[in-house]
């Protein structure tokens, strides 16, 4: 596999693993606000 295809590879695959993290962080976040939201409205 030339050099390009692989740095090409591992960029695509760091970008879709910090991709994946942001949104489960928001994901998260999210989850969070919406249990104290509801925590405190009860």
């Amino acid at each position: 596999m030339p050099t390009y295809l692989t740095w090409s590879y591992s960029h695509t695959y760091i970008e879709v693993t910090k991709r994946c993290q942001r949104i489960k962080r928001g994901l998260t976040r999210t989850h969070i606000s919406e249990t104290y939201v509801m925590t405190y409205v009860s």
